[in-house]
């Protein structure tokens, strides 16, 4: 008998020494506010940062990637919108983004760094921040880095949004609007070459939705929820990864899916609304934007 192969181990990444850096900096995203500047400055200056230009995040460009090469890293401090903007304006082969928790959800940030609040994640990425590849999603071309949902569902996320401003008579509005739009199964889906079926709500992942970085694949998920039961026991469950477990939930992976309509998509790409008209493509990219991530000890 043959002795088992030895299993061994890769070795660590080597640290990324971060000596010049561009940062993107949003005081309005929600755990920010007007005394991060100097915080952060603070913390540049602690570790190690010798030089580095300040911008605020709210007029971000594709010019003030221009210079990008310059860099050794691109800070970016705000919420997810800002995290996202940054990851589809930097250059692929340029700094890695370092996409510090200043929001409200933070998904992409505690994929890379936990539940570390910004001041506690740029010590430690500084300290011993390793570079590692974030995959992307597209939506016909669009990026995102966390999850698309799509279908007549995804209008509950407009009236959540409501009430996270403060507009009950609003969310009611949208409330309804979702529930009329439910259970009409008109939109077919199929991951690659599969045949179409139908489906109230198909939700593709990123492996940052689970808390992971790299992953060969998207995560696809076709909700069958065929009664406002259904619906309500599915979102229920969401609150924890149960969900995975319910009976209308089927899950796949996927390089590549297509859904079709015969109108209007409702959509959402990493929580932002988008719609789309009649069809949409899904491509995957394990090779997007780089990141400063700390691997696990």
């Amino acid at each position: 008998m043959q002795p088992a192969a030895e299993t061994v181990a890769a070795p660590p990444r080597a640290a990324l020494r971060v000596r010049r850096a561009l940062v993107l900096l949003n005081e309005k995203a929600g755990s920010v506010g007007p005394k991060a500047g100097a915080q952060l400055i603070e913390a540049l200056n602690a570790g190690g940062v010798e030089q580095f230009t300040i911008v605020d995040a709210t007029r971000m460009s594709r010019r003030h990637f221009q210079r990008a090469s310059q860099f050794d890293a691109i800070i970016v401090l705000g919420g997810d919108g800002t995290a996202r903007h940054a990851a589809e304006l930097a250059p692929r082969n340029g700094p890695p983004l370092i996409l510090l928790p200043g929001g409200t959800l933070n998904i992409l940030p505690k994929a890379l760094y936990g539940d570390l609040a910004w001041p506690e994640a740029i010590e430690a990425v500084l300290e011993r921040g390793v570079e590692r590849r974030l995959p992307v999603g597209r939506a016909n071309g669009e990026a995102f880095y966390v999850a698309g949902l799509f279908g007549p569902t995804t209008l509950l996320a407009l009236a959540r949004e409501s009430v996270r401003e403060g507009k009950p008579l609003k969310a009611l509005q949208r409330l309804r609007h979702a529930l009329n739009r439910s259970f009409s199964r008109s939109i077919r889906a199929r991951t690659g070459a599969s045949k179409m079926r139908k489906a109230e709500g198909i939700g593709v992942l990123l492996p940052s939705f689970s808390g992971g970085i790299e992953a060969d694949r998207l995560e696809w998920v076709r909700l069958d929820a065929r009664h406002l039961l259904d619906l309500a026991r599915v979102s229920l469950r969401a609150i924890t990864a149960d969900w995975r477990n319910d009976s209308t939930v089927e899950i796949s992976g996927c390089e590549t899916g297509d859904i079709d309509a015969s109108g209007i998509i409702p959509a959402t790409l990493d929580g932002e609304p988008r719609t789309f008209l009649s069809a949409v493509r899904i491509t995957f990219d394990k090779r997007g934007p780089k990141v400063l991530a700390l691997d696990a000890e």
